[in-house]
C-alpha cells in the first residue's frame, strides 16, 4: 500500500471513529441522565402518577403491588403526632422588670405628689384622667384614713405586681385558643404552670384580690374600702407580665420538628390495592409517595439536570481532544474513555440500586467510579487524561440522590490519589508499593472527608473496608483490559514500549547479528532520545523505542551504510543515482518490516519520518561534482528522502538523535564546546531546510533538546585512565 492509500485508509478510519465518538457521547449524556436520575431506584413507575386512577370508596378493578422496596410515611398520623405535641406546649408569659419598677414608681410618684398638692400636674405629666374622680374619694377621707390608703395602697401593689399582672386580651386569646394552662417564665421561681382562672388583670382585681383583703379584717374595711384600693391600683398600674408569642411558636416548632414520623417498610412485590376492595385514603397515600421517590422532580428540574450533564460532557470531551490535539489515535482514545465512563455508570447504578435494595447507606467510598481513570490514564500514557476521566464522573456522581455535599471532591481525590500512585513500574513489587500508599492516603482522604459528609463513626469501618476493595478491584480490572485493548488496537502503552525496548524481537537480533554497526548506532540514537524526550517531557519510552527500531530496514543490505563497512566501501563501484536508491530504500523496507513484527502505528510513524524529506547531502554533491563535469543537471528531489517530516515531538527528537549520534563519530578529540557547536549547527541545518515544521517542537524544547544531546554524548566518551602495562 503507497503513502497516498495509507493516508485515505487513514482518514476514512479517523472518520469512523469520529462519528463513533459523537455517537457515544450523546449516549453517555442519556445513560447519565437515566442511571443519575434513578441510582437506587429499581423499577420506574413512568410520569404518571398511579394515584390518580383510584378515589377514595371505589372498587378497585385490579390489583396494584409496589414495583419497589420503600418505606412509607404515614402522613396523617405524623400530622397528628405533630399536632399533639405543639399543642403541648402552653403559652408562655413572661415577667417584665421594666414595667414592675415603672409601676412602682408611678405609686409612690402618686402618694408623693398628693402629699405635696401637686396631685394635678402629676396627672398630666403622666396624661392620666381621674375619670372616676379618685382624688377627690381620698380627699374625703380623714388623714390617718389616708395614711392608711396609701400603706394598703404600697403593699397590694407589690403583692400584685409579684404575683403578676396580665393584659385581659392576651388572657382572653389564651383561652380562645382552647388552653386553660400557661406557663409563666417568674425570674425568681422559674418556669411554672399556672391556671388562666387565677391570673389577675386590672378587670379581675376586684375577684381576685379579696382574699387578701379579707386577711386586714372588717376594721380596716371600714375606714378604708378596698373597692377604692383597688380602683387606685388599676388606675396606676401597668401589665408587667407579657405573652411571648415568638418564643411560644419556636418551642411549638421545635415540638413539631421532634416528633418522628411513623414508617412502614414496604417490601417490593407487596399488594396495596386488591381487587374488588373499596380504595382508602392510606392507600392512595402509599401510591403516590411511591410514584414521588420513584420520580421525585420537577420538569424545571430536569431540564437543569440535563443542562448541566452536556455541558460538562461536552466540555470534558473538548478539554479531552484539546490534551491530544495531533495523536494519530485522538479518537480512539476518546472512544475508550467514553466506553469507560458507560460502564462505570452502570455500574454506579446497579451498586446503588443493589444495596438500597437491602437498606444499606449507600456511601461515597462504593461508587466504582476508580476503574476509568485508571484505564484511560495507563491506556493513553497521559494522567492528565485519567484527571478529565475523573472529574467528568465526579460531576456525574454529584446527581444521584444519595450523594453528599462531599461526592465531589470525594471521587475527585480519591482518583487524584490513584493517578498519582499507579504509573507505570517495571517491578511487581512497585506495584503492591504502589497500591499500599494509594489504599492509605485514599482512607486518609476518606476520613478527612467523612464529618463533612456527615457520616456516622459506626460507618467509618465499612468506608474504609469499601473503599479498599473499590480501589483493589479497579486496579485488577486495570491490569487484565489494558493488555486485551492494547493487543488489540496494538496501542503503545508503557507496558508494550518497556517490552520492545527492552527484549530484542527477532528484527532486532537479526540486525545485531548482520548489521552490529547498525544495530549499536540505533541503540546510542534510543538512548539519545530517552533523555531529550525526558528533558521536555515528552514520551520518552516511545522515543527510545523509535530509537531502536528506525534503522530496521538496513538489515538488507547493511553493507551499503557507512556504520557497518570496514576499509571496502559498496558506494565506490556504483553511480550516486544508484546509492541513493539503495540508502532511500532503507526506509521503506523499515516500515514493511515493522508491520510484520507488529509494530505500533506511532513506531512505525518514527521510522518513516526520521530522515522526512531532507536531501542526502553526500550524494547530492556527488551527482552534483559529476554532473557539473559532464555539463548536465540534476533533480535534488532525486537525492532526497521521500518521507514526511516529523509530525510529533517523538519522531522530531529521533531525528535529530539520529543525525546527531552519526555525526558525533567524526569529531576527533571532543570536547563539551565541541559537541555543543556540533549539536546546535545539525538542528539549526534541520529547522532551515523546513524538518522540523510540523514537530511540535518550540525553541525552548529545542534548547533543552540540545543539551541533553551533549550531556549524554559527553557521558558516552567520557574518558578513562591508562593503566601501565607490566
Amino acid at each position: 500500500m503507497n503513502t497516498r492509500a495509507r493516508r485515505e485508509e487513514q482518514r476514512r478510519k479517523g472518520k469512523i471513529q469520529q462519528q463513533i465518538a459523537i455517537a457515544l457521547t450523546c449516549i453517555t449524556v442519556v445513560v447519565a441522565m437515566l442511571t443519575t436520575l434513578y441510582s437506587g431506584k429499581g423499577s420506574i413507575l413512568g410520569l404518571y402518577d398511579p394515584a390518580s386512577l383510584y378515589h377514595v370508596g371505589e372498587l378497585a378493578d385490579e390489583d396494584f403491588y409496589a414495583t419497589k422496596g420503600f418505606e412509607f410515611v404515614d402522613v396523617a398520623e405524623a400530622e397528628r403526632m405533630a399536632a399533639e405535641g405543639e399543642r403541648a406546649v402552653l403559652p408562655i408569659f413572661t415577667y417584665q422588670i421594666r414595667a414592675t419598677v415603672q409601676s412602682k414608681r408611678m405609686v409612690e410618684e402618686f402618694i408623693t405628689s398628693y402629699g405635696n398638692g401637686t396631685i394635678a400636674s402629676f396627672l398630666v405629666d403622666q396624661e392620666k384622667t381621674d375619670s372616676l374622680h379618685l382624688v377627690r374619694q381620698i380627699s374625703m377621707l380623714d388623714a390617718d384614713d389616708r395614711l392608711l390608703l396609701f400603706s394598703l395602697l404600697r403593699e397590694s401593689a407589690d403583692h400584685v405586681l409579684e404575683n403578676g399582672l396580665f393584659s385581659a386580651d392576651q388572657v382572653e386569646a389564651v383561652v380562645g385558643d382552647g388552653y386553660g394552662q400557661i406557663s409563666y417564665l417568674d425570674p425568681e421561681t422559674g418556669t411554672v404552670e399556672r391556671s388562666v382562672k387565677a391570673l389577675m388583670t386590672k378587670e379581675n382585681l376586684a375577684i381576685q384580690l379579696v382574699p387578701w383583703f379579707s386577711a386586714y379584717g372588717e376594721a380596716i374595711e371600714a375606714r378604708v374600702p378596698s373597692s377604692l384600693v383597688i380602683d387606685v391600683l388599676a388606675f396606676l398600674l401597668t401589665e408587667n407580665v407579657a405573652y411571648d408569642r415568638v418564643q411560644t411558636m419556636n418551642l411549638r416548632a421545635e415540638a413539631r420538628e421532634s416528633v418522628v414520623e411513623p414508617t412502614m417498610k414496604v417490601e417490593r412485590g407487596t399488594r396495596i390495592i386488591s381487587q374488588d376492595t373499596v380504595v382508602t385514603q392510606r392507600q392512595l397515600e402509599m401510591l403516590s409517595y411511591m410514584q414521588e421517590h420513584a420520580m421525585g422532580y420537577s420538569i424545571l428540574e430536569l431540564v437543569g439536570r440535563l443542562i448541566f450533564i452536556v455541558v460538562v460532557t461536552i466540555t470534558s470531551v473538548a478539554v479531552f481532544l484539546r490534551v491530544l490535539d495531533k495523536e494519530s489515535r485522538i479518537y480512539l482514545y476518546l472512544n475508550m474513555m467514553l466506553s469507560s465512563v458507560l460502564i462505570s455508570l452502570l455500574a454506579m447504578h446497579l451498586v446503588s440500586s443493589f444495596l438500597q435494595n437491602r437498606s444499606m447507606l449507600v456511601l461515597d467510598s462504593f461508587l466504582p467510579l476508580f476503574f476509568a481513570p485508571l484505564f484511560v490514564a495507563h491506556i493513553s500514557s497521559k494522567r492528565r487524561l485519567g484527571f478529565i476521566t475523573a472529574f467528568l464522573l465526579a460531576c456525574y456522581a454529584t446527581l444521584m440522590r444519595e450523594a453528599t455535599l462531599m461526592t465531589f471532591f470525594f471521587i475527585l481525590s480519591v482518583n487524584a490519589i490513584n493517578l498519582n500512585f499507579f504509573r507505570y513500574s517495571i517491578k511487581r513489587l512497585e506495584d503492591l508499593f504502589n497500591w499500599f500508599f494509594a489504599v492509605v492516603s485514599s482512607s486518609v482522604a476518606a476520613l478527612a472527608f467523612s464529618p463533612l459528609s456527615a457520616v456516622a463513626i459506626h460507618s467509618l469501618p465499612t468506608l474504609i473496608i469499601s473503599l479498599v476493595v473499590n480501589i483493589t478491584a479497579s486496579l485488577i480490572l486495570v491490569q487484565a483490559f489494558v493488555p486485551l485493548m492494547e493487543y488489540l488496537f496494538n496501542i503503545p502503552t508503557a507496558y508494550r514500549l518497556n517490552e520492545l525496548a527492552s527484549t530484542d524481537s527477532p528484527i532486532l537480533e537479526r540486525l545485531g547479528a548482520v548489521a552490529q554497526g547498525t544495530y549499536n548506532h540505533s541503540r546510542n540514537v534510543s538512548e539519545l532520545a530517552y533523555q531529550a524526550a525526558k528533558a521536555i517531557g515528552a514520551n520518552a519510552m516511545l522515543a527510545r523505542v523509535g530509537g531502536v527500531y528506525h534503522d530496521i530496514g538496513k538489515v538488507d543490505h547493511p553493507e551499503y551504510f557507512v556504520e557497518n563497512q570496514g576499509t571496502e566501501n559498496k558506494h565506490d563501484d556504483i553511480k550516486a543515482s544508484l546509492s541513493v536508491a539503495v540508502i532511500k530504500s532503507h526506509v521503506k523496507l523499515g516500515l514493511e518490516k515493522g508491520r510484520e513484527a507488529g509494530l505500533p502505528q506511532e513506531v512505525l510513524d518514527i521510522i518513516s519520518q526520521h530522515h522526512g524529506n531532507d536531501i542526502i547531502q553526500y550524494f547530492y554533491s556527488e551527482a552534483a561534482r559529476q554532473a557539473q563535469a559532464s555539463g548536465v543537471e540534476i533533480n535534488a528531489d532525486d537525492y532526497s528522502y521521500t518521507g514526511e517530516p516529523p509530525n510529533f515531538p517523538e519522531s522530531a527528537i529521533v531525528m535529530l538523535a539520529d543525525i546527531v549520534e552519526a555525526a558525533s563519530r567524526t569529531l576527533k578529540q571532543p570536547t563539551y564546546s565541541k559537541y555543543q557547536k556540533l549539536v546546535h549547527t545539525l538542528v539549526m541545518g534541520k529547522i532551515e531546510r523546513g524538518q522540523l515544521n510540523q514537530s511540535h517542537l518550540s525553541l525552548t524544547d529545542l534548547n533543552r533538546i540540545e543539551e541533553s544531546f551533549v550531556q549524554t554524548l559527553i557521558g558516552r566518551d567520557h574518558h578513562r585512565i591508562e593503566y601501565p602495562e607490566e
